[in-house]
């Protein structure tokens, strides 16, 4: 086993944080059953590929984009058709992460209706080896999937094939992380700014970490982070750098 994988199978604190998340995702799943009537949309954008409700207990990698700025945070994902969010909100994530060779997604955009939350996609697949493409040059990985997948849809319960397309790359952050000092004056970052809202935009990325990544990559889930020491790291930034591409190379590189 990995060392992340074995540490967080041994982590009582990300097992708390896994349990919180399981329990306001039931209650977003419950109330987003109940629009169907309100939001007939909903029936085409909530599946699984395995049993739900399931409780997975391993370390999560988000699929996010370049700067990671607030409306455009994760990399691109289409499920039947439908272009999922890529907007950074509380409660979504668009993540990977790798049972064996087995590549799991779990995707999900977040909303609010009177009060309560409720899921504006939601999509938890599996990809045996083999069904999945991916690809190292260096030190960078693509992760792809264009084709068909056996879905259950959460809204009506019945099983469909879907089509499902996404292209997630993880390139190495080497002299690629700009601190949140350095954001402020680099020319980068206002030229992307400008396209998300100008001045009052900024990498969501910084709240999070201290810190922006200027290409697309693989990040550690923020419940991850939270618990870099436990993991063996000194930082958020060290786990970054290192336990990414640690990760992926232990389950996707050859023995």
């Amino acid at each position: 086993m990995c060392n992340i994988c074995e540490r967080v199978k041994k982590s009582a604190n990300y097992l708390s944080f896994m349990e919180k998340m399981f329990s306001e995702d039931s209650v977003r799943m419950e109330f987003s059953k109940s629009l169907s009537n309100d939001l007939p949309s909903l029936s085409n954008l909530l599946y699984t590929s395995i049993g739900y409700p399931v409780k997975l207990i391993y370390p999560m990698f988000e699929a996010r984009a370049a700067y990671s700025v607030p409306k455009n945070y994760y990399q691109p994902l289409t499920v039947a058709g439908e272009k999922h969010s890529n907007t950074f909100a509380h409660g979504t994530t668009r993540s990977l992460f790798l049972v064996g060779s087995r590549l799991m997604v779990l995707s999900k955009t977040v909303s609010n209706k009177d009060g309560k939350e409720f899921f504006t996609s939601f999509l938890l697949a599996h990809f045996e080896k083999g069904e999945y493409d991916y690809v190292w040059e260096g030190d960078n990985l693509t992760i792809s999937f264009h084709g068909e997948k056996l879905v259950k849809n959460l809204m009506t319960e019945k099983k469909e094939k879907q089509p499902i397309s996404f292209n997630f790359i993880g390139q190495s952050v080497k002299n690629r992380i700009v601190s949140q000092e350095d954001v402020a004056t680099s020319s980068q970052f206002k030229s992307v700014y400008s396209k998300y809202g100008g001045a009052s935009a900024k990498s969501a990325s910084i709240d999070l970490e201290g810190y922006a990544i200027t290409v697309s990559h693989f990040s550690p889930h923020p419940y991850l982070l939270q618990l870099h020491k436990e993991l063996g790291y000194a930082s958020n930034r060290e786990f970054q750098e290192k336990g990414v591409l640690e990760y992926f190379k232990y389950h996707l590189l050859p023995l």
